[in-house]
């Protein structure tokens, strides 16, 4: 009797497992599908909205690129006087000592990039041989005077980098896979949080690597099998740095796979697994959905977010020109941006505003301490000019 009591209570405990699995999956069957028609219903209304908006006049618009560009000659002139210590940015204390350089690898790979999408080539060609230099015994260093192990967020700093696909770019991505591969997957002396590289870089390796064609070197395996995480990181990314570092991964993933088939570009994203049983009931596969996905989760987390709401545009097809005019004359309206110096902590907070939840302008009575290298500007600048000509102008 008692035997066939514990039974029961064990068959009917197997039973409440699986019905809650069952109404578990068929809940996040449900999400998914539900999710999928609303951000198609989202992309629908940004592109409605982007060609329902007024045009800026032609000769606004000018004036607009004219007055970024003029700030940025200010702000690269300035930061080429001082702002360089061995090529790569750093930024500066009140006695003009170096801060920050143990991050100068991302923060200088986002200026190459700048400068390249603003046609200012002999400057982005120094950049570049600045950020080669930085390496040592073939690893890639944060900056030639920091001795802290290189981080994966210096990593993606550089495969931003290599996006531009720069001279001799191909050899040091066939070392850095070396490199990987003989280590176990590490590119680092770090710890395996720090300087283990991560299926979603190596993703992005695999990519570029694909891209052009590593036939002489095959793609290791430990590489090759790497896989986006960033559609399930989003659902917890917090904001500041974390979510920085999520929306460049997004911009890198636009960058890279504008030129390069679908099913390429989701190979190896987790939404890759479930379309499938998905697909039939949304009406656009999930991974055609998975950077709508992702910079929504982003402009949910910080919609003041410049870069964020760029993102979300470009994502969408909703980058028109009447959309680029209006947010450049928002970051030149910013208070963050000084017109003829660079920004200082008295100014604002943030030393690179698009990776900080406080971006309000210091509005405290304190010393001008620091002076920040103005990277941030140069960013947005040249991914809102990206492709539109400027009357004029040689863009330096």
């Amino acid at each position: 009797m008692i035997i066939a009591v514990g039974v029961g209570v064990r068959t009917l405990l197997m039973s409440l497992f699986w019905s809650f699995l069952l109404f578990g999956g068929l809940a996040a069957y449900g999400e998914l599908v539900a999710n999928s028609r609303f951000l198609a219903r989202s992309n629908e209304l940004l592109l409605r909205a982007a060609h329902l908006e007024p045009e800026i006049r032609p000769d606004a618009a000018e004036q607009l690129k004219l007055e970024a560009l003029r700030r940025v000659r200010i702000y690269e002139e300035k930061i080429e006087r001082t702002h360089l210590v061995d090529g790569m940015v750093v930024n500066l204390s009140a006695n003009g000592e170096m801060m920050d350089q143990c991050d100068s690898l991302l923060f200088s790979s986002l200026r190459y990039v700048s400068l390249i999408k603003l046609g200012i080539h002999p400057q982005a060609e120094e950049a570049w041989q600045a950020i080669e230099r930085s390496q040592e015994g073939g690893q890639w260093l944060r900056h030639p005077r920091c001795p802290n192990s290189t981080s994966r967020d210096m990593i993606l700093g550089l495969l931003i980098a290599f996006s531009q696909e720069p001279a001799g770019f191909n050899e040091h991505l066939t070392t850095l896979m070396r490199l990987v591969d003989g280590n176990d997957g590490f590119f680092g002396s770090g710890p395996i949080y720090v300087s283990y590289l991560s299926p979603g870089l190596a993703r992005f390796v695999a990519i570029l690597a694909e891209r052009h064609n590593h036939k002489a070197t095959p793609i290791p395996e430990i590489i090759r099998a790497g896989y986006s995480t960033a559609e399930l990181e989003v659902l917890v990314i917090e904001r500041g740095f974390e979510s920085h570092l999520g929306a460049l991964t997004a911009w890198l993933e636009l960058e890279l796979t504008a030129k390069i088939p679908l099913d390429m570009a989701t190979s190896g994203a987790v939404t890759s697994f479930v379309d499938q049983i998905v697909s039939p009931f949304a009406s656009v596969s999930l991974g055609g959905q998975r950077l709508d996905w992702i910079t929504d989760r982003l402009i949910t987390a910080d919609p003041s977010n410049l870069f964020f709401r760029y993102l979300r545009l470009r994502a969408a097809g909703a980058l028109t020109v009447t959309a680029r005019m209006r947010m450049l004359n928002e970051l030149l309206e910013m208070p963050h941006f000084p017109k003829d110096r660079l920004p200082m902590n008295c100014d604002r907070h943030a030393d690179y505003l698009w990776q900080r939840a406080n971006r309000l302008p210091n509005q405290l009575l304190v010393r001008c301490q620091e002076e920040f290298n103005g990277t941030d500007f140069l960013w947005m600048v040249a991914l809102l000019l990206e492709e539109l000509p400027v009357a004029g102008s040689s863009r330096r």
